[in-house]
């Protein structure tokens, strides 16, 4: 496959003028190939074989002195400020995250763990590649090598708790909403069934649109009930009244609030809203919106992890952000690869279509704002390309897909495509846990290999 470039140069498809280039991170070629091989980026005299490698206690000797070497990495003069820029709003006392970061005593004991797993790049979860070899997105949660290498050091040094004076970190406030801001909830609290590590739930709540004429989700605010259980939430427009009915049909066969609803709302409806834990706000970039019928029914999906507390009761409601006027309406268009038939045992099970937004029922140019990429329990990577002059132009790279950290990544620098630009959906599955053929479906035991473009129209 030719070398892939950034989507913003996409704009070469149409417009000659293009010439910005990537904006990412201060990481770079040896970042990138870290990642790809796991390795961690350390310093040249770090070994792999420290103590607490795999991830047991971290132990150092409380007499030594670490002002002692002032160029040693210590937790309050180093570590704390990435920890509390990166991983703070999840991995604090009553977080969704299973331990806390926010003091040396804790920090501590699993400094191995916080080198290997962001050496890995599997936390801060961020399943794409931000590194700029695949474009870059807007508020990425994603250390840069230097950030890598210093949580490394810190863990090969021993650990160290450096001067406690130091005065703390803050914590960068995360977005908020603007305007026109309105909430939904779930009409009653829901006790997640302890018996199920992961329970996915969808309730039928009312459109908060009011008024006549068009009105548009612009931005969106998750308030967990309880967030050690609420892993993510995804809000969901039905697009037509009978997709509302068959909504509110399955509320009512179900036992108990809501209906049980895995990877999507089981009904036709656009994805409104997409939301993970250490978010906060999210607006949708430059002017657009989903648009939504007024005095329509919305459909909230919440996905529970029950093992942080078993048996906890949950009430999560969504501020939605709602505009009238100077929106430009836009929309997911799924690529869908439905004619997935996977061969059960196989550690990598590809699959690969070509399709175009015109197979899709679209015509003329469109700004291509972001992606939503969505597979189910074995899916291991995905990536998009768009093809032009015999190159592909990358559009994401999902190298570590994980189904329970789904995002709607939005470019840094929108493109533009064409309804006929070839665009290759690829994903690969592991299916080693699989007796039978794996096919296309929405329940737990089916896959999925989509990638929803966010498109505006060109005028």
């Amino acid at each position: 496959m030719p070398a892939s470039r950034s989507v913003d140069l996409l704009a070469v498809l149409t417009l000659a003028a293009c010439t910005a280039t990537p904006a990412g991170d201060d990481s770079g070629d040896a970042g990138t190939a870290a990642e790809s091989t796991g390795a961690t980026t350390r310093p040249s005299d770090a070994t792999s074989d420290e103590p607490g490698e795999t991830g047991e206690p971290t132990t150092s000797d409380p007499t030594a002195d670490p002002t002692d070497d002032p160029a040693a990495v210590t937790y309050h003069a180093h570590v704390r400020p990435i920890l509390a820029r990166t991983c703070e709003h999840c991995h604090v006392s009553g977080g969704i995250a299973p331990l806390a970061l926010d003091s040396y005593a804790d920090a501590k004991i699993f400094s191995a763990l916080i080198a290997s797993q962001t050496a890995a790049r599997i936390m801060p979860p961020y399943p794409a590649d931000n590194s700029g070899a695949c474009n870059s997105f807007r508020d990425a949660r994603w250390l840069s090598d230097e950030d890598i290498a210093t949580l490394a050091a810190w863990h090969d040094g021993g650990a160290l708790e450096g001067d406690p004076a130091t005065p703390p970190p803050s914590v960068p406030p995360l977005p908020t909403l603007t305007g026109d801001v309105r909430t939904v909830a779930m009409p009653v609290s829901y006790t997640p069934d302890a018996n199920m590590p992961d329970d996915y739930r969808c309730f039928v709540v009312d459109n908060p649109a009011t008024g006549t004429g068009d009105s548009f989700i612009t931005g969106f605010d998750v308030h967990p009930g309880d967030p050690r259980i609420v892993h993510h939430v995804v809000v969901f427009a039905p697009d037509s009244d009978d997709a509302v009915a068959q909504a509110e049909a399955k509320d009512a066969a179900d036992d108990g609030p809501g209906y049980e609803c895995f990877g999507t709302a089981q009904v036709s409806a656009e994805i409104a809203a997409a939301w993970a834990p250490g978010g906060g706000a999210q607006r949708f970039p430059d002017d657009t919106g989903v648009k939504i019928k007024t005095g329509g029914k919305l459909v909230l999906q919440v996905h529970y992890n029950t093992l942080a507390a078993p048996g906890a009761p949950d009430l999560t409601a969504v501020d939605l952000e709602i505009a009238t006027s100077g929106i430009t309406a836009a929309e997911f268009v799924p690529l869908a690869d439905t004619g997935l038939n996977l061969p059960p045992g196989q550690s990598s099970a590809p699959t690969s279509m070509t399709t175009t937004l015109a197979n899709y029922g679209y015509s003329g140019l469109y700004t291509v704002h972001g992606v939503f990429p969505h597979m189910h329990l074995l899916g291991r990577t995905l990536s998009l390309t768009a093809s032009h002059d015999g190159s592909d132009i990358c559009l994401i790279d999902v190298p570590r897909w994980d189904f329970h950290w789904q995002f709607l990544y939005f470019y840094d620098a929108p493109g533009v495509i064409s309804s006929d630009t070839p665009l290759t959906l690829d994903c690969d599955f592991d299916t080693t846990t699989r007796d039978t053929q794996t096919q296309w479906g929405e329940g737990t035991g089916d896959e999925m290999c989509v990638a929803g473009l966010w498109v505006s129209k060109q005028n």
